[in-house]
């Protein structure tokens, strides 16, 4: 997929927009419960998805595995269920179907995107400088 570098990076900052309106309400609310899945939505939602983001960006032969889109898909929809259990459990403290499934999930797309490096050219593609004429 083309653009998926920019696709990567803007969902990761859309999850940093969602973790500091959580984390204000949060500290507004005085819920320090929900600190954890605050942190959670943070790392595995932003972090990782504007690192898999800037991998893509310099690596682009990355994009051009058919993998690349399916990786994306599993790993966004496998965050956002298991954040919603984790959320589900700081708010009763009991385990939750949400986070059973999502965390296999997010392990897969994390090793899918494991299998997208591992499988991509030993260099990236990097512009070097030419004199000019």
């Amino acid at each position: 997929m083309r653009n998926i570098d920019k696709l990567y990076i803007s969902l990761g900052l859309a999850w940093l927009i969602g973790s500091a309106a959580f984390g204000t309400w949060l500290g507004a609310s005085g819920h320090p419960n929900f600190a954890q899945s605050h942190a959670h939505i943070g790392l595995l939602g932003f972090v990782a998805s504007v690192l898999f983001g800037l991998t893509h960006k310099a690596w682009p032969t990355l994009r051009e595995s058919r993998l690349a889109l399916p990786q994306l898909v599993v790993y966004e929809a496998g965050t956002v269920i298991l954040l919603t259990g984790k959320v589900m459990i700081d708010a009763s403290g009991q385990p939750n179907p949400f986070l059973m499934i999502g965390a296999p999930i997010v392990i897969i797309g994390g090793a899918m995107f494991l299998w997208l490096f591992v499988r991509s050219p030993a260099t990236a593609s990097v512009p070097t400088l030419a004199p000019a004429e």
